[in-house]
C-alpha cells in the first residue's frame, strides 16, 4: 500500500494521469480485501474520473464493473445494477466481459428477490461464458441457479446445476469452489429428508474448511505490504545519488508490483466472497422474520467481509427460538466457527427438538467441546450466546445465556437478566454449571433485545472511549419507547454518529422484540 501511494504521487508530479489511475485501482483492490467499502468507492470514482480524461475504454470499463461491485458489496443494489448495466453500453464486448457482467446483474436481483430476472441474466451469462471457456463464472452460474431453486422448494431440481458445477471443480481441482458446492449439497438433501447424504456432504465440507482455514489471507496481505515497504525504503536510499535511475526503476517496479497484487488479491477475494455467500446462506430472510417475529428488527454489520456473529430464527410448534450469537473472533475464522455454531442449533432445535433455552444452550456446549476435541487440538475457542423461546400459544417466554444478557423494557428503565458467566465450548475450569433457565413474564407493548458484546465495545465519542454495556442500555431506554421499525435506524444513526472515523473493532448483531 504505500508504494502504491508513493507511487501516486510520482505520477501526479509528472501528471500522468494514467499512471495515477493504476494506482487507484491497486489501492480499491486492497480496501477491497480489508472489507473497507467507502474507501474503495473513492479509489474507483477517482479511477474512473481519471481514465474518462485519458480516453482509456478499456480501463473505463473495467473501473465502472468494479464501482457496481463496490455498491454490490454495500448493499446499495440500485447504484450497483446502474453501472453495471452501463458495462453493457460499451463497445466491443467479448465473451468473457459478458459474462461477468451479466451474473454480476443476476446477482444483484437475487439479492432483490427479483429471482425471474435473476435467473434471465445469470442465464446469459452462462452462455458468454461456455463460449470463452470461463469456468469460475459458470461454476458461479449454476452455484445462483441452485440456490434460487432452493428457495423455491425444488431441491431435486437444484442436484442438476450443482453437479455441473461439481464437475468443473473437480476437473479444475479448486478446493475453494468444492467447499461451496458440498455446503449446498448438504442443504438441499437436509430439505429432501436424505440425512445420511446431507451429512455426508457436510462431512466433506468441515474436512475442505479444515484445510482452508489454515490458508492466512491476512498474513499474505501482510507480507505483500511488507515487500512494498522494503523496496521502497531501499529505493529512498539511493535516491539523492540516483534521482534518474529512481524513477525509471520505480515505474517497473510499480508494474511488477501490481501483476502480483492484482492476482493475489483476486486469488483472496474470490475465497473470501465465497464464504461470505456462504455465510450469508444461513441467515435467516427479512421475508422469515417478518413471518415469525411480526414486531422485530436485526441490527448485522459484520468487520470484515464475514462475520463471527450470527442470529438465528425460526419455530417449533407454538413455540419461536431466536438467538444472538457471537462466536471467538472475526473475520475467517469467526466465520467458520459460526458454520459450526449453526449446524449445532439446527440439530439441537429443529432436529431434537428441544425448545427449552438452558437445555439447548448445554446440548450445543457438548457438540461444539466435541467438534473440537475431534480436530486433535486443545482449542479454547467457542462462543457466546443469548438465546429465547417464545411460546406464542401461552405467551410465555424463556431465556438462557452464555455470557450474554437479556435486556427487558417494561416502559420502567432497561432491566437485565444476565446469563452463566461461561462459554459454550472448552473452558479453563475443569467443570462448568448448568446454564440457568429464566422465565420472563411479558407485558403489554414491552421490549426485549439480545446483543453481541461489538456495540458496546465499540470506540468512538468526544474521548474515542467505548461505549461500554452501561453506554448501550441508556441507548437501548432512548429507542424503545419508538415502534419497533424505527429503532433500527436509531441504532445505526447513533453507531454512525459515535464511531465518527475509527474503526469498527468487532462484528455487531443486535436483535430487538416488541410483544
Amino acid at each position: 500500500m504505500k508504494a502504491a501511494l508513493q507511487a501516486m504521487e510520482l505520477f501526479r508530479g509528472l501528471s500522468d494521469i494514467a499512471g495515477e489511475s493504476v494506482c487507484l485501482d491497486i489501492l480499491g483492490g486492497v480496501y477491497n480485501f480489508l472489507g473497507d467499502y467507502n474507501k474503495r468507492l473513492d479509489c474507483n470514482l477517482n479511477c474512473l474520473s481519471l481514465r474518462e480524461k485519458a480516453k482509456d475504454i478499456p480501463a473505463q470499463l473495467s473501473t465502472t464493473n468494479n464501482i457496481g461491485d463496490t455498491y454490490l458489496s454495500m448493499g446499495d443494489y440500485s447504484n450497483a445494477l446502474r453501472y453495471f448495466k452501463l458495462c453493457l453500453t460499451f463497445p466491443n464486448l467479448d465473451d468473457h466481459i459478458q459474462a461477468i457482467v451479466y451474473y454480476n446483474i443476476g446477482e444483484v436481483y437475487y439479492n432483490l428477490k427479483e429471482y425471474d430476472s435473476a435467473q434471465e441474466n445469470i442465464d446469459k451469462g452462462l452462455e458468454f461464458g461456455k463460449a470463452c471457456g470461463y469456468w469460475q463464472i459458470l461454476i458461479a452460474a449454476y452455484l445462483m441457479q441452485a440456490k434460487m431453486l432452493i428457495l423455491q422448494d425444488k431441491n431435486e431440481a437444484a442436484l442438476a446445476p450443482l453437479d455441473l458445477a461439481q464437475e468443473i471443480a473437480l476437473e479444475k481441482g479448486n478446493k475453494e469452489e468444492e467447499y461451496t458446492l458440498y455446503r449446498s449439497y448438504a442443504d438441499v438433501y437436509g430439505n429432501l429428508n436424505q440425512f445420511e447424504k446431507a451429512y455426508s456432504y457436510l462431512n466433506k465440507y468441515n474436512r475442505l474448511k479444515e484445510e482452508l482455514l489454515n490458508d492466512n489471507n491476512a498474513q499474505k496481505l501482510k507480507k505483500i505490504e511488507f515487500e512494498f515497504q522494503f523496496k521502497s525504503i531501499k529505493n529512498e536510499a539511493k535516491e539523492t545519488k540516483e534521482k534518474n535511475k529512481l524513477l525509471t526503476r520505480a515505474f517497473n517496479q510499480i508494474e511488477i508490483q501490481r501483476n502480483e497484487i492484482e492476482l493475489k488479491n483476486s486469488s483472496i477475494t474470490d475465497s473470501i466472497r465465497y464464504a461470505k455467500r456462504i455465510q450469508n446462506a444461513i441467515l435467516p430472510s427479512s421475508e422469515k422474520i417478518e413471518n415469525i417475529l411480526e414486531k422485530a428488527f436485526v441490527f448485522y454489520q459484520p468487520k470484515d467481509i464475514v462475520s463471527g456473529d450470527f442470529y438465528w430464527i425460526d419455530k417449533v410448534g407454538d413455540e419461536v427460538i431466536f438467538s444472538v450469537i457471537d462466536c471467538t473472533g472475526h473475520g475467517v475464522p469467526g466465520a467458520f466457527v459460526s458454520l459450526i455454531a449453526y449446524n449445532a442449533l439446527n440439530k439441537v432445535i429443529l432436529e431434537k427438538q428441544i425448545t427449552a433455552p438452558a437445555q439447548i444452550l448445554s446440548e450445543i456446549d457438548q457438540i461444539i467441546i466435541n467438534s473440537f476435541t475431534n480436530s486433535g487440538t486443545n482449542v479454547r475457542d467457542g462462543m457466546d450466546m443469548g438465546i429465547c423461546t417464545w411460546n406464542t400459544k401461552t405467551n410465555e417466554l424463556q431465556f438462557s445465556g452464555a455470557y450474554h444478557s437479556l435486556f427487558i423494557n417494561k416502559g420502567k428503565g432497561i432491566e437485565e437478566i444476565k446469563g452463566n458467566r461461561e462459554s459454550i465450548g472448552n473452558s479453563l475450569y475443569e467443570t462448568k454449571s448448568e446454564f440457568i433457565n429464566y422465565n420472563v413474564a411479558i407485558y403489554p407493548k414491552m421490549t426485549i433485545y439480545l446483543s453481541s458484546d461489538g456495540f458496546p465495545d465499540q470506540f468512538g465519542g468526544e474521548k474515542g472511549k467505548k461505549l461500554k454495556w452501561k453506554g448501550f442500555k441508556s441507548l437501548l431506554e432512548r429507542i424503545s419507547p419508538s415502534p419497533i421499525d424505527a429503532q433500527l435506524p436509531l441504532l445505526r444513526s447513533f453507531l454512525t454518529t459515535w464511531q465518527g472515523d475509527l474503526e469498527q473493532l468487532d462484528d455487531i448483531c443486535v436483535v430487538g422484540v416488541k410483544f
